[in-house]
């Protein structure tokens, strides 16, 4: 690992993507913008969450840095997002969404100190990007009301814990 891959094109999407989280949840409020802009803003947050590993691998920037700076940041910036938009969810996406992110960093940090490798599922690219739909769809719903946005996000919900259950399966069961 050495300073100038901090540099690195994937890198500074990671980052940019971290400041801009921290950046909302400090200083702004989800009143603040209208329910579209709040959308393309969700939808640039986790396009550039798929953009970092995408770019890294087509131009060959893969770092050790890069390797542990994303997840970090992905689990921050979701973190964060979850929370600066809390108004907006219900109770039960809220607290699901936190205890699997509090599950997720508990089996990170059981990987970190056994010093396993645990590649990225297509399954859980696909949960990601099924809850981030349902985020964008719950700002759709401030205006809109509708059952199916709910249902949706429910049936994300279950998925994403489907993927914590695939990973869990492939770190203590799958030897």
């Amino acid at each position: 690992m050495t300073p100038k891959d901090i540099f690195l094109l994937p890198n500074l999407i990671t980052l940019t993507r971290l400041f801009v989280a921290i950046y909302l949840f400090l200083e702004k409020s989800i009143d603040d913008y209208q329910i579209t802009t709040l959308v393309i803003i969700i939808a640039l947050i986790g396009l550039s969450d798929s953009l970092d590993g995408i770019v890294a691998r087509k131009f060959n920037l893969v770092s050790r840095l890069g390797t542990i700076l994303d997840p970090v940041c992905d689990r921050t910036v979701f973190i964060l997002l979850i929370f600066w938009l809390s108004s907006i969810f219900p109770d039960w996406f809220f607290y699901g969404i936190l205890l699997r992110e509090f599950l997720v960093v508990l089996g990170s940090f059981n990987v970190l100190t056994k010093t396993k490798t645990l590649s990225v599922s297509n399954y859980g690219k696909i949960g990601t990007v099924l809850i981030f739909f349902s985020i964008c769809f719950f700002v759709i719903n401030i205006g809109f009301e509708s059952i199916f946005f709910v249902y949706f996000a429910l049936i994300s919900l279950i998925f994403y814990y489907f993927v914590a259950l695939e990973y869990f399966y492939k770190i203590y069961i799958k030897k």
